[in-house]
């Protein structure tokens, strides 16, 4: 077995090469994140926080006062609502709750709750309902297959409102923008 003498020339070389690649590596995983992680604020009916930067923002129904979309997620995009209606002054959390299932599940195809519990989000007490359901495409003309789609709304109380943000994204890609969510619900001032 023979070794090889490496110079001092060769040697700064090789461990130049691995600093650069270390550098270039760092850079461009803190660019992407901060690409990925931009942002704008928003203030609508007493309701502010910091919506995620280029994403579609969609036409409001109802008592909805957000509704974003990411549509560059792929084939379901990535939406983020934010509703606010009046409850009761002696409402409780499981009963907006059943009101918010009752709703999804004549609107929403195979909904089914997955989890229900009291969360603390950024100090304040909320409420979180985990579900799944189906998005099928209406467009008959392409064939495409349904999609299984993961949400969660988590409701808060602010004095005689309710607030509930809701998150839905495709089953795939959920768990790697739950974390974008989370920004965003903190963020949110009622």
């Amino acid at each position: 077995m023979q070794t090889k003498n490496l110079s001092l020339g060769d040697r700064f070389a090789e461990v130049t090469v691995v600093v650069v690649t270390v550098i270039a590596l760092l850079a461009g995983w803190m660019f992407k994140s901060n690409v990925e992680n931009r942002s704008v604020s928003f203030n609508v009916n007493g309701i502010s926080g910091q919506a995620p930067a280029g994403w579609l923002q969609a036409q409001v129904q109802g008592d909805e006062v957000l509704h974003i979309a990411d549509i560059s997620s792929g084939d379901f995009s990535t939406t983020y609502i934010v509703r606010k209606f009046p409850i009761a002054p002696d409402a409780t959390f499981g009963q907006v709750s059943s009101l918010l299932t009752l709703e999804h599940g004549q609107q929403l195809t195979a909904f089914r709750v997955l989890d229900q519990q009291r969360v603390t989000v950024a100090g304040r007490e909320a409420y979180e309902i985990s579900y799944v359901f189906v998005e099928s495409n209406p467009n008959l003309t392409h064939a495409q297959l349904p999609m299984v789609v993961r949400g969660v709304d988590t409701i808060f109380f602010n004095g005689d409102q309710a607030a509930v943000v809701t998150y839905w994204a495709d089953a795939e890609s959920f768990e790697l923008d739950l974390g974008r969510f989370q920004l965003f619900l903190k963020s949110l001032k009622f």
